[in-house]
């Protein structure tokens, strides 16, 4: 099922971007937002952290090797100015042999935890795809509207124009002069405030995708979506990547309870001592010796002063959250993909409405202009009725918009617009090459010039 909407999505967002032109498409916006995007990048960041717990948890099932090295000087007791001195030199190893239990579930949870955090990164990527759709589609309408205020601005002057030509020979009142030119005045007005919403939408799309607007080509066509609401919710809760981490924390929690309740058990280390001791008396050797101590030890809690009982409650009640939260999660897909579906109806059934809104204000225009030129109808019926078409082009500019804006929310919400699923034609950042880099907890991976050289060029 997911190659198969992978295959509609790619072919529907690559339909125009291999056209021959120099236009900037809804899949360049994408791309640049997956590359660039300071959201992604700070959560892949935080993904790589996550790796490192399941390092940090295989540590504790290895052993830890400790050198200890000291030295001591002291002055002789009746202050003859004879100095003792003392060098040791220690080797200490020391392995966990067994602990009920719990380094294991310490990697089994680290791991768990990680694929959560991946599930987590992936919605997010697929809330930067939706918020470049989103600033892709606003800027388009606006320029639109703003094209449309500008053709009436125009049309306005050539009546008005038209008016005082009209003035000028006794065909019109002066009332009618001042009403076309209080319409002119108030397209003005409209026309400015378009320009500052179009120029707002713009920043929105430069702080989304990194780049302004400059030529952005027509919107591809709309992908395929589900025939019914009960199949949009169907696909949401099973593929939507909230779902699967919720899930994943759950799993987390309960083996934390585990852990909690094995942290009851024994537990038994094997420990080695290697050293080494010369003292020095007045620049004489005095003595020198060596030890070596191998020992096992069993540890037993018998009282913690109620400290693994709290952890044991503690890991409950985060358990129990955490299935509370599963819930809660999977409330707020089917409610997102329900009001994604309803906002596309809406805009679907405002769409059809408005073009016979547009056919008719666009008729009844025709013909008042006709009935205003043999004297049977006002200056003021004319502009009331270009103000009826106007209005009516700008709602279905703003229907389609809002069709297109629902459409890839309805994909969003079942978890379906993810760069993966988009085919961006581009490579995407693998999680996994760092975890297979970082699990097996290697001495040395951190490549720290590079990382800093990265750190500096971002504040250059």
């Amino acid at each position: 099922m997911k190659q198969g909407w992978k295959r509609i999505l790619g072919a529907s967002m690559l339909a125009f971007a291999g056209l021959p032109t120099m236009a900037d498409t809804m899949t360049d916006a994408m791309r640049l937002a997956y590359e660039t995007n300071p959201t992604l990048i700070l959560n892949r960041a935080a993904l790589r952290a996550t790796d490192e717990a399941v390092a940090l948890a295989r540590s504790g099932r290895r052993p830890q090797i400790v050198l200890q090295l000291s030295g001591s000087a002291a002055n002789a007791a009746d202050f003859s100015g004879v100095a003792t001195e003392t060098y040791s030199a220690a080797l200490n190893a020391s392995l966990n042999l067994y602990d009920g239990g719990r380094s294991k579930d310490a990697v089994e949870a680290a791991k768990t935890a990680v694929l959560a955090a991946r599930a987590s990164l992936e919605n997010i990527e697929q809330s930067v795809m939706l918020s470049a759709a989103q600033a892709f589609l606003t800027v388009r309408r606006d320029q639109q509207i703003v094209s449309l205020a500008r053709n009436n601005v125009d049309v306005l002057k050539q009546q008005l124009q038209a008016a005082e030509d009209r003035l000028a020979v006794g065909a019109v009142t002066r009332t009618d002069v001042a009403q076309t030119r209080a319409r002119l005045a108030a397209a003005q007005a409209v026309l400015a405030a378009n320009r500052g919403a179009l120029a707002i939408s713009s920043e929105n799309y430069l702080a989304v995708v990194g780049t302004a607007p400059v030529n952005l080509a027509y919107p591809p066509r709309l992908p395929e979506l589900p025939g019914s609401l009960a199949s949009a919710e169907e696909i949401a809760l099973r593929t939507h990547p909230l779902m699967r981490a919720s899930h994943l924390n759950e799993k987390v929690a309960a083996i934390d309870m585990r852990r909690a309740r094995n942290a009851r058990l024994p537990s038994l280390s094997a420990n080695l001592n290697i050293g080494y001791r010369e003292t020095y008396l007045g620049g004489a050797n005095l003595s020198v010796g060596d030890s070596s101590t191998a020992s096992i030890t069993l540890n037993q809690p018998l009282y913690t002063g109620g400290a693994l009982s709290a952890s044991i409650r503690q890991a409950g009640a985060t358990l129990e959250r955490r299935m509370a939260e599963t819930s809660n999660t999977r409330a707020q897909v089917r409610q997102q993909a329900a009001a994604a579906w309803y906002q596309l109806q809406i805009a679907r059934a405002s769409i059809s409405a408005t073009r016979s809104q547009i056919e008719a204000a666009q008729y009844a225009y025709d013909g008042i202009t006709e009935e205003a030129n043999l004297g049977a109808r006002t200056v003021l019926d004319t502009l009331n009725a270009k103000q009826e078409v106007l209005t009516a082009q700008n709602s279905l500019v703003t229907a389609m918009h809002d069709e297109r804006i629902a459409a890839y929310s309805l994909l969003a919400a079942m978890g379906l617009l993810t760069p993966d699923n988009l085919d961006l034609g581009i490579e995407l950042y693998d999680p996994t090459e760092n975890f297979n880099r970082v699990e097996n907890a290697p001495v040395r991976t951190f490549e720290a010039a590079r990382v800093l050289d990265n750190i500096a060029s971002r504040w250059e």
